[in-house]
């Protein structure tokens, strides 16, 4: 993960492993689900100085200050406050409402009272007794039990929802499957062959000691909150069997060329035939016997790059329409219109959108009521430490 010093922003951060400390601060090294990043922050110095027993916990985070995106704007799925304030750095093109354009506007009800009382302990210690969020507790009491103090659906006496962590040894001593399949995707200029290893999502959820009796679906999070749902039958089931087409390996025309092919094709996988082996919703560690990169904010751009430690696989369902068989790559939707067979096709099942890169939090739906939820908005350290957690309906005790 890259670091950012955004030095004007009041962000409650700390680097993820340890961090470069002022002198005289009363802590020598933090543990924090934050990622990397504002290691010299007064907001910080001043929080945990007065609150010490919130070092390395979860309000040792940039979200007890800062919010994420707006509801109902371009910006509702920007989940993490991590990636909603680094839109002032790093706009995205394709907001045009809902966009921060200064790092106040990026603060929560909490981190704004604390701003307007001056950003110093004492501000903290004025601001204790305020119901910043309006959840009805004050914020001191939201602090000692360790709840956001500038989030109305965190607030104590709500415990925090049961939760599994799998390990990477865990999720590797699982059964493989490895699974040879199309990558179709709608606005990238190239289709992939490619070939997944990892685990059955199914027999992640098994290892878990789920209860799926009343679990009608699932939420995958990457590690920045953004999330895919996936019904039952997704988990449960085998996907339609793929189809391999190798008539597009012969295009030269580098602008007509749409269809990346690996440098060796399994040997029983055969031109215009369904491709030998079942498909799954799969946890993938591997593509082409490689691991997968690692997930990370890309320096320069802000966007999220990588694919690992775990991406979420979607096969391809049936095709709607006349085609009877499903999976056929096409170009680009931005593509031009060449009449040769190969142009793109709306009834398509384009499953590249619907995979998740690092995927890290699974929350097995619906929610049991009366409970808070894992905080999936800032799923990081899950990425460095190369865990799965899994939460929600079914999922009892915390381990």
């Amino acid at each position: 993960m890259r670091k950012f010093l955004l030095v004007p922003a009041i962000a409650l951060t700390v680097a993820a492993f340890s961090c470069v400390l002022k002198e005289n601060t009363p802590r020598a090294e933090i543990t924090s689900k934050a990622y990397a990043g504002h290691e010299n922050d007064r907001d910080i110095d001043n929080f945990i100085q007065q609150y010490p027993e919130s070092a390395g916990s979860r309000l040792d985070d940039c979200q007890t200050c800062h919010r994420g995106g707006v509801a109902a704007t371009d910006t509702e799925r920007e989940f993490s406050s991590c990636g909603y304030c680094h839109l002032i750095v790093f706009p995205n093109a394709r907001y045009k409402t809902g966009v921060p354009e200064n790092y106040e506007e990026t603060l929560n009800s909490f981190g704004m009272a604390y701003k307007q009382k001056g950003r110093t302990i004492e501000a903290l210690k004025a601001i204790e007794e305020l119901d910043s969020d309006g959840d009805g507790y004050s914020n001191g009491a939201e602090i000692t039990q360790t709840r956001y103090p500038g989030e109305s659906s965190s607030r104590p006496g709500q415990p925090q929802a049961p939760f599994i962590t799998l390990n990477r040894d865990r999720i590797r001593s699982l059964p493989r499957h490895t699974q040879f399949m199309l990558m179709n995707r709608t606005t990238q200029q190239f289709d992939v062959y490619t070939s997944y290893s990892g685990i059955l999502v199914k027999d992640l959820l098994d290892a878990a000691g789920a209860d799926l009796t009343d679990v009608v679906g699932i939420t995958v999070f990457a590690p920045d909150g953004y999330s895919i749902d996936y019904t039952m039958e997704d988990v449960l089931k085998p996907f339609p069997m793929g189809y391999f087409y190798a008539e597009p390996n012969a295009i030269t025309d580098k602008e007509k060329s749409f269809v990346d092919y690996p440098a060796t094709v399994p040997p029983d996988v055969v031109d215009g035939r369904e491709i030998p082996g079942s498909l799954w919703l799969l946890l993938a560690f591997e593509q082409n016997r490689a691991p997968l990169d690692i997930s990370r904010y890309e320096k320069g751009t802000g966007h999220l790059v990588g694919e690992g430690p775990y991406r979420l696989i979607m096969p391809q369902r049936d095709i709607l329409g006349d085609i009877s068989k499903p999976g056929r790559p096409d170009r680009s939707v931005k593509s031009g219109t060449y009449g040769d067979g190969w142009d793109y096709l709306g009834a398509i099942d384009h499953n590249a959108g619907n995979c998740v890169r690092g995927a890290c939090v699974i929350r097995l739906n619906p929610m049991p009521g009366g409970y808070e939820e894992y905080d999936w908005k800032n799923g990081w350290p899950l990425i460095n430490t190369r865990q799965i957690v899994i939460f929600g309906r079914g999922v009892s005790g915390n381990h």
